[in-house]
């Protein structure tokens, strides 16, 4: 089935990499948004079907957003992109790190972290200062799961308005993980089609610090310890979850596709 998306309802949600299309329907509670530069859509998919294998939901008190693919009809045309449950209720707000801790300092927050000496405070500082600001204690543990499923997926998006906190009046709660669409090499125009999968992983840098992966995920694993916990992924678990996903994308691209979040994967793994 193919979803009729209306032009007048869109919201443009900008990030670093650009703008992405997004409608929100108040009829079903879905948000839905198109691929805009690649394969976002099989990411999101394809990184929260991994994370129902995870200990997020079992040994945490965290959650994640359940993505899943879609055809979508927008301005006459039909697009590949995904969708997933509103999970703010009524009367919440999602509030930016960027914004709250802006807002907390009286300064931008990105000048705060510049003037700290090493990664291993400006992780500090984003995570006790959140937690205090807050009062969710373990936003520490949080950071820290988010750092750790960015270095397993090769999310390299995870800028500070990519990270954030649920309010309402007054008081917080914790985000479920969202917003992976950057992963698995899903942006064919910052990694093309016809670079080697490994050079093109090497090449990436976490964010929000502009550091490797591993460096980012193991500076919070040292402050607050190991959070992720997933079985081990082999090739034919990675390939009979990307199958019916890959049936979204031209026959011509889906090979490639496959490789390059295969090579992801069972690269990342090794680190985590």
């Amino acid at each position: 089935m193919t979803i009729q998306l209306v032009s007048d309802e869109k919201i443009a949600e900008t990030s670093s990499k650009g703008n992405q299309e997004k409608w929100y329907d108040q009829e079903t509670g879905f948000w839905y948004k198109l691929d805009q530069f690649g394969y976002e859509a099989l990411a999101e998919t394809t990184v929260s079907t991994f994370l129902e294998q995870s200990n997020i939901e079992i040994d945490t008190p965290f959650t994640f957003v359940r993505y899943r693919m879609e055809r979508l009809r927008v301005h006459r045309r039909v697009r590949t992109g995904c969708s997933s449950k509103n999970f703010l209720r009524p009367g919440q707000a999602l509030i930016t790190i960027n914004r709250l801790l802006t807002n907390y300092l009286g300064m931008p927050l990105r000048e705060k972290l510049t003037r700290l000496p090493s990664d291993k405070k400006r992780i500090a500082f984003l995570a006790e200062a959140t937690a205090e600001f807050t009062g969710l204690e373990l936003f520490p543990q949080y950071l820290t799961l988010l750092f750790e499923v960015d270095a397993l997926f090769c999310n390299d998006d995870r800028h500070l308005n990519n990270i954030a906190v649920i309010e309402q009046g007054g008081n917080y709660d914790y985000c479920p993980i969202f917003d992976n669409g950057a992963g698995l090499l899903s942006n064919t125009q910052m990694s093309q089609m016809d670079i080697a999968r490994p050079a093109l992983i090497s090449a990436l840098q976490a964010r929000p610090f502009h550091t490797t992966f591993t460096r980012q995920m193991n500076t919070a694993r040292s402050l607050y310890g190991a959070q992720l916990a997933m079985p081990k992924l082999h090739l034919e678990d990675i390939r009979t979850v990307l199958q019916p996903i890959l049936e979204y994308y031209p026959q011509r691209d889906r090979g490639l596709i496959s490789e390059r979040a295969e090579t992801c994967i069972l690269t990342r793994q090794k680190k985590l």
